[in-house]
């Protein structure tokens, strides 16, 4: 079987809103590209190439080992661009966290030795029509498409759809509507381009923010806000040919102004309330397969070869019943979620689990490793994670971020 290559490039989006083959993303997001390079090692098999910043240690690789991991082969982006004698002879597909002009230039001295599968495939060369499908409009579409055409019970009414807004007075004219208002950048990923607009307040830094996305992106999208119960994405994956594979459901959690934080391993989390477990269990099959359904007949499925991650949420209204918002957003990429997947199928049954971005200043990820190995070791059953903790990404001195994964025994919760 031929080799992927896969490369950690988690700023595609902006990339894509910037439209250049040039472009640099900040310092802060460029060492968080860094730090997490060796991350899709997680979604390869043992015989394909991450491109990484840095070699990861013997210890490290040892580590994903000792946890019932195969490793893939992992090589230093600065030596695989300069000496062909690294490259694979053949390669099957090339997977980069999310498609965009700086990617595709990045990976260009690969693909004469691609599979003609992948230069068959709606992703061999960036298309402008692609740019969209990674754009909020897209998803909105989506979203629209399910409310109108799908005959679903307990999700959001067509007055909550968000909208278009490419002035001022179009926000403040949904703050009078809705109230709360949450404000969405067209290209961003991970909460980040949000504002969040109490009602009757519009302040200077709010008009500062909305004023230069719309400058750079031409407009904002901007929806009700909801008294969130859940987040879930749903996992799904595009063959560039009309047919979409449904891959799974993960739950995440979020901070208060919506960014990422974790995923939860397990399909939900541990402490949901039977109200909430009910509720999921009466309306997923039909929320997936209306997802489903209108993926199929969108760009996504003729236009796009990859992983779609489809960001939904319950909430309560304000009458107090439970809702469904089936598409949040839809990541045209990799997701954390495509990872918490992967991990799922590495813990030993009987288990729960988190995964977990970390950030802090220089060490801090080293250290806060160090500690949890002694506090947490790791224990395998059977070549699976049955308790413990691990370090998914190398625990470097310098590193200001990580990733990790903690196992806990189900019954050891309840205690």
């Amino acid at each position: 079987m031929k080799p992927n290559v896969y490369l950690f490039n988690p700023t595609c989006e902006l990339a894509v809103a910037n439209s250049s083959a040039n472009f640099m993303a900040s310092a802060k997001l460029r060492r968080f590209e860094d730090d997490l390079s060796t991350l899709p090692g997680i979604l390869a098999q043992p015989n394909d190439l991450v491109i990484v910043d840095r070699q990861p240690s013997r210890q490290f690789i040892d580590q994903l080992e000792s946890a019932g991991f195969i490793p893939p082969l992992y090589r230093p982006k600065e030596n695989i661009l300069s000496d062909p004698s690294c490259m694979p002879d053949e390669i099957g597909f090339l997977f980069p966290w999310g498609w965009c002009p700086s990617a595709h230039k990045l990976l260009q001295p690969f693909k004469s030795a691609c599979s003609s599968d992948y230069l068959t495939s709606p992703v061999a060369e960036w298309q402008e029509i692609q740019r969209e499908l990674y754009s909020r409009r897209s998803s909105l579409d989506i979203l629209t498409g399910i409310i109108t055409n799908s005959n679903l019970c307990n999700v959001l009414t067509l007055n909550d759809l968000p909208e278009i807004c490419i002035r001022h007075d179009d926000i403040i004219r949904l703050q009078q509507k809705w109230g709360k208002v949450v404000v969405k950048a067209p290209w961003s990923a991970s909460g980040r381009g949000l504002q969040v607009l109490r009602p009757n307040e519009y302040n200077r830094t709010n008009r500062q923010v909305i004023s230069g996305i719309l400058k750079q992106q031409g407009y904002v999208v901007a929806g009700p806000w909801h008294n969130k119960e859940l987040d879930l994405s749903f996992q799904f994956f595009s063959f560039g040919n009309g047919r979409i594979e449904y891959k799974g459901l993960t739950s995440f959690s979020t901070d208060l102004a919506g960014h990422y934080l974790s995923n939860f391993i397990q399909e939900f989390p541990t402490d949901l309330t039977p109200e909430i477990e009910e509720f999921l269990k009466q309306n997923i099959p039909d929320i997936k397969n209306a997802l489903q359904e209108t993926i199929i007949r969108s760009d996504y499925s003729s236009r796009y070869y990859g992983w779609l991650g489809v960001d939904a949420m319950i909430f309560r209204s304000d009458q107090g019943d439970l809702k469904f918002h089936p598409c949040l957003e839809i990541n045209c990429r990799f997701t954390m979620g495509a990872i918490a997947l992967k991990l799922r199928d590495q813990l030993a049954e009987g288990t729960v689990g988190d995964f977990k971005i970390l950030h802090g200043k220089v060490g801090y990820f080293s250290e806060y490793c160090r500690v949890m190995r002694l506090n947490e070791p790791l224990i395998s059953e059977n070549g699976k994670i049955a308790e413990g903790f691990i370090p998914l990404t190398p625990a470097c001195p310098d590193c200001s971020f990580g990733a990790f994964l903690r196992v806990t025994r189900k019954n050891e919760i309840t205690k």
